[in-house]
């Protein structure tokens, strides 16, 4: 996406209304938000806005270590105006709900990905990691008898998932022969 795309859909949807009472800054870019949606949503914003943390009194939080769009996209969930992410983007989306304790992103990245382009086997590595049960089990359905155990073992993210996994692949596969 072109940096002026991005900062001009940034801009809208983080930009001061009444309904803001908060200034995030990420990347020298400031976000107004809600806190009390984003702390209803997030124990870590909760804790930001709400505990005895110098944060609590600061007219700007500075957020580090993300980026500004994938950071947008999370927020956007559950602040409003929602931004899809591109494929290529869920799995960092879900590592920020995680890091953010936003579990309410969740189903709709779940979904996203159900819907996805991506390799059926990237799907279930995800979804084992992120302990997304709808995908994991959607995905794993989609192994019939018709599926080589030999062109599955050629793909690199096979060697990524868990035995436990494995076994759930193959006892699937194993049922269509």
């Amino acid at each position: 996406m072109s940096e002026t795309l991005a900062l001009s859909v940034y801009e809208s949807r983080f930009a001061k209304t009444d309904k803001t009472d908060a200034i995030l800054v990420v990347e020298g870019k400031k976000m107004h938000v809600n806190k009390a949606i984003l702390s209803y949503h997030s124990d870590y914003f909760n804790t930001l806005f709400n505990s005895d943390f110098k944060e609590k009194s600061m007219s700007e939080i500075e957020i580090k270590d993300v980026d500004l769009w994938e950071f947008a996209i999370l927020l956007s969930f559950v602040h409003g105006n929602t931004i899809k992410p591109p494929d290529s983007c869920v799995e960092k989306i879900l590592e920020l709900s995680d890091r953010f304790f936003l579990p309410a992103v969740k189903p709709y990245l779940e979904q996203l990905l159900i819907n996805s382009n991506l390799n059926t086997l990237e799907k279930i590595r995800i979804a084992e990691k992120y302990d997304l049960k709808d995908i994991f089990k959607t995905e794993i359905s989609r192994f019939t008898g018709n599926v080589s155990i030999q062109s599955i073992e050629k793909d690199w993210y096979w060697f990524m998932l868990s035995d436990n996994t494995k076994v759930k692949i193959l006892s699937q596969i194993l049922r269509y022969h």
